[in-house]
């Protein structure tokens, strides 16, 4: 037995089914129950982002003067970034953070931080309401792992400092130290990239002479890492784009030198 609704088209009535099973309903109209998942899930979305954005707004006007002259490597990375990233940085002061912000000023940040600094419950809430990542620095896992590329998957820029703590010295031997931790832990994040679907975003913060002078940033055209390595990747390509990362620092540095 078939029906006919408003559109039209004849619909199969199941067996056992009253006549007037099938009412004058506009073709479309969406599901009670699925726009009430639809509200819940924006009110949790906006609490979830609440205190960020409003300290990102209310605050802008005591952080004009820590704005950054911004140079870029090319016009491509004078685009806006869309979608998921990897946002890698040098780490030269505790305020990187603001500097990638004020850099970077139209996207949401999720900043890479260690899980020392979760020390208690305020803590806890404070960096977690400004979007960190907690990890364990001297035991990077696989939940970090996953917590990091479930970010990115879901369209999140993400920023991390390779470095994992602030650089102050400017001894050519503890910096080529550090350069080599910095570069052992390119492979992982290229990895990261690639689980997470996503380029990785170069950049580089110039320290200030002193106080007066205005914070210089270099800004890096995006490496397509998911490109470069194609569907099956191999520890020669995974070194290729390492060392494609390494040579776009030592340029931004030049540029801002």
């Amino acid at each position: 037995m078939t029906n006919e609704i408003p559109d039209g088209e004849p619909k199969e009535m199941s067996k056992g089914a009253p006549k007037d099973a099938l009412k004058d309903v506009p073709k479309g109209t969406p599901n009670k129950s699925s726009k009430a998942h639809r509200a819940a899930s924006s009110r949790k979305i906006a609490m979830k982002y609440f205190v960020y954005d409003f300290v990102r707004f209310t605050a802008w006007p005591g952080l004009i003067w820590y704005r950054p002259r911004k140079y870029y490597e090319n016009e491509n990375a004078k685009k806006r970034f869309k979608g998921g990233g990897l946002l890698v940085s040098n780490h030269i002061s505790v305020l990187d953070p603001m500097y990638l912000m004020l850099t970077i000023w139209y996207r949401r940040h999720h900043y890479v931080c260690t899980d020392e600094l979760i020390s208690n419950r305020f803590n806890k809430w404070l960096f977690k309401s400004f979007l960190c990542i907690p990890i364990n620095r001297d035991n990077f896992g696989v939940s970090s792992f996953k917590a990091i590329t479930s970010e990115l998957r879901q369209g999140g820029l993400v920023a991390l400092f390779p470095e994992g703590h602030v650089v102050r010295t400017d001894d050519e031997k503890e910096l080529a130290k550090n350069q080599q931790i910095v570069d052992n832990l390119k492979s992982g994040m290229v990895l990261m990239a690639f689980q997470g679907g996503v380029p990785i975003w170069p950049v580089y913060i110039k320290r200030r002479a002193n106080i007066f002078q205005r914070l210089r940033v270099a800004v890096g055209e995006p490496v397509d890492v998911c490109g470069m390595l194609g569907k099956y990747p191999t520890m020669e390509r995974i070194d290729e784009v390492s060392l494609l990362i390494r040579q776009k620092e030592e340029y931004l540095k030049s540029l801002v030198d």
